[in-house]
């Protein structure tokens, strides 16, 4: 099983959008996984990215924090020549400070400056202990620190801020712009082949509760969800004697078949912002043992949530009446995956759908509700 179907009888003709329309806006963003009204949820590489910045700015804040403290302490106090060493070092902790403030806006400049001056100040009294008053000029960095660490950190937080803001409305522009453009293709191939969709919105919902399942990021499922719904478009691109004729598909015809992936790919490349949702159409086809299409790729090129997509779609296929074979019920469809386990599906995913349907059927009620009419996959 290539999971390539062989595909549906021919469609009823529709008349007119009413009966064709296929996809409401609602899917689009369902459970919950469209753009929230506060703030996009930040990805792993991002989160990822911002630890190791922050990282790398805690061992320059603390290599200069120590460097100068050092210093202080090595350099001769007695010496009036050298007591304008002391004002330079003292004025050298705001840099510290202001490192923290960039990277950690307001918090990060209050903690470094009460580090700075607590630092500061045991060097006050361990060196100039005897002649407190000698040297107020010194004792003022005590509080020009906190002070530094508090504007710029403010400064930093407030333009942080404003750029949170400005990049949310680019993002829900495109956003808005994606699924507009999603919508459109929907309409299109339903108007051809309402099957295909019902077919997608059922795999849509099943693979979305697989990968929640698994506990992938909201972010993702989102994305998950939208290329399950688009994942079949590229057969808008098939002829119509191959999508649908009745029987098995000879080779030629299989190749035309299974060229909708690219096709697929093609349509959401004309997108704004479909990237990630066409890296995941694009492997839905593909195999962890390399049997698959349009690639061949194995399981560590996989995309673990186009895996998802992947299981998800061949049980929904396996469920659905065809011309050529009767629906199965769910425990024949996971009894006929079963074989396909390790090789052809992935493992995981595949091992995650059966505990969805452990917990969300019954023995007399599918997945989906009630049988799906034919379709193809």
């Amino acid at each position: 099983m290539g999971c390539t179907y062989p595909a549906m009888p021919s469609a009823p003709t529709h008349s007119g959008a009413s009966h064709a329309l296929v996809v409401r806006r609602g899917e689009l963003g369902s459970a919950g996984h469209h753009l929230p009204a506060k703030r996009r949820p930040e990805t792993r590489e991002r989160r990822g990215s911002m630890l190791t910045y922050q990282k790398s700015q805690i061992q320059r804040a603390a290599f200069w924090t120590v460097g100068i403290t050092v210093a202080h302490f090595a350099i001769n106090t007695h010496s009036p020549a050298l007591h304008w060493l002391h004002i330079l070092l003292a004025g050298l902790f705001l840099i510290p400070i202001l490192i923290c403030a960039v990277a950690f806006e307001l918090k990060g400049g209050l903690l470094a400056s009460a580090v700075a001056s607590a630092v500061y100040f045991s060097h006050l009294l361990w060196s100039w202990g005897d002649s407190p008053m000698a040297n107020l000029d010194q004792y003022a960095w005590i509080g020009v620190y906190p002070v530094v660490g508090a504007i710029t950190g403010h400064l930093v937080q407030s333009s942080n801020m404003r750029k949170r803001q400005r990049d949310e409305v680019i993002a829900r522009s495109q956003h808005t712009e994606m699924i507009n453009g999603i919508t459109g293709l929907l309409t299109a191939v339903g108007v051809r082949d309402e099957a295909t969709i019902q077919h997608s919105r059922r795999v849509a919902e099943l693979s979305t509760a697989i990968a929640e399942e698994l506990g992938v990021e909201a972010h993702e499922v989102s994305q998950l969800h939208l290329a399950a719904l688009v994942h079949d478009i590229g057969k808008a691109g098939v002829p119509d004697a191959v999508l649908f004729k009745h029987g098995s598909l000879d080779y030629e015809q299989m190749a035309a078949m299974r060229e909708h992936v690219d096709i697929a790919v093609g349509m959401l490349g004309e997108i704004p912002g479909t990237e990630a949702i066409a890296r995941l159409v694009s492997q839905h086809h593909e195999s962890p043992d390399g049997s698959g299409y349009p690639r061949g790729l194995t399981a560590s090129d996989i995309d673990p949530t186009a895996a998802v997509l992947r299981v998800a779609d061949v049980f929904a296929a396996l469920t659905e009446a065809r011309p050529y074979h009767e629906a199965m019920t769910e425990s024949e469809a996971i009894q006929a995956m079963e074989s396909l386990r390790g090789a052809k599906l992935d493992e995981t995913a595949f091992a995650a759908l059966q505990r969805v349907l452990a917990n969300t059927t019954s023995a007399d009620e599918s997945f989906f509700g009630t049988q799906p009419a034919e379709g193809t996959s």
